[in-house]
């Protein structure tokens, strides 16, 4: 019994020990803790990394027209850029296969006629959206077989020298928009450079290669792209203010002889380098006119040119194609084979 009681004490003091101990060891952890709490409990949330937002999606590129070499006939809308430099040639051959009357009629020529028209471009950009640009023409007339001959019994003539030279502004008022067209704003004038006076019957005409006026001119250039086609489109109201005299009378000029020039051409881009082109001119005059010889009179034609592009280099740009004299009153019927070289320097 004795024993049983002295085994008890001893289980009873080792669980107070056991229990002290654990005391001991809680309060001592719980003090290393609680400094540490409210440190913990000062430090905010973690931050929570945001996603960046979505980059606003790019506005559709609108797509530009192809470089080309241009219209052959037309004049075009878009000036070139500012301090480029470039030049243009056209090398054409007029042939006259009749004339057109006052009533719309095409009748004999009376001889064969021919023009070699060779004018010279030369364009520059000063300024943003401003171009200049003066043509200079070298033109050789000869006839042969005509039926009324000249005063010595001449039957064929031929004459050659530069023509009236034109000074032209454009500037780009307003670029081209999803809907509206690019438009230029185009001031010129034509000098009366031509030989145009003191004409030798002897010649049959063929040494009348001026127009013996100025000529200011006045309108608008026009150029949308509507893929896959470039279309161009020129309007110009012509006033000629004549140099020479009909009789004695100061008071009256040879015509004011006012026309309208309205022109359509169209691109078609068929690879990178070739080019599709179809242009519709036209000369609208509004007087039935009859001067007398060596002035030469602005006529009602209208007429269609088909032809091809080349872009041969990133600077050089070569065309041809074939003028057609479709229907007019008042002037000569032509159609005119011609190419074109154009370069940007």
């Amino acid at each position: 019994m004795k024993k049983l009681w002295v085994r008890c004490k001893l289980i009873m003091v080792r669980g107070l020990m056991v229990s002290l101990i654990t005391m001991l060891v809680l309060v001592g952890v719980g003090s290393w803790l609680s400094p540490v709490a409210p440190a913990l409990a000062q430090v905010g949330a973690p931050v929570m990394m945001e996603k960046p937002p979505a980059a606003p999606p790019e506005a559709e590129k609108k797509e530009g027209a192809p470089t080309t070499c241009g219209p052959m006939i037309s004049d075009t809308c878009l000036p070139i850029e500012t301090g480029k430099f470039a030049m243009q040639a056209w090398w054409a051959l007029s042939v006259y296969p009749g004339v057109f009357t006052q009533n719309w009629r095409s009748v004999t020529a009376g001889g064969d006629f021919h023009t070699f028209f060779m004018p010279v471009k030369f364009i520059y950009g000063p300024t943003k959206d401003l171009e200049l640009y003066a043509v200079v023409p070298f033109i050789h007339n000869w006839v042969n077989d005509v039926n009324a001959r000249g005063p010595n019994g001449e039957s064929s003539a031929s004459f050659s020298g530069i023509g009236d030279i034109t000074a032209v502004a454009k500037y780009n008022v307003l670029p081209e928009g999803t809907y509206m067209p690019a438009v230029s704003a185009v001031g010129g004038v034509g000098f009366p450079t031509g030989h145009a006076s003191r004409l030798n019957p002897g010649r049959l005409g063929q040494d009348a290669i001026g127009t013996g006026s100025f000529n200011f001119i006045t309108g608008v250039n026009l150029f949308k792209y509507l893929k896959p086609f470039l279309v161009h489109s020129q309007i110009w109201f012509n006033t000629p203010v004549n140099l020479y005299k009909m009789t004695s009378d100061p008071l009256r000029n040879v015509r004011s002889r006012e026309y309208l020039t309205a022109n359509l051409a169209t691109e078609l881009p068929i690879s990178k380098r070739w080019v599709l082109l179809f242009e519709v001119y036209s000369n609208w005059c509004w007087q039935n006119l009859n001067t007398i010889q060596g002035y030469q009179t602005p006529q009602t034609v209208i007429g269609v040119m088909p032809g091809i592009e080349f872009l041969a280099t990133d600077k050089l740009a070569l065309a041809a194609g074939c003028s057609f004299d479709l229907a007019g009153k008042n002037g000569v019927q032509k159609f005119t084979p011609m190419i074109t070289a154009f370069y940007t320097f």
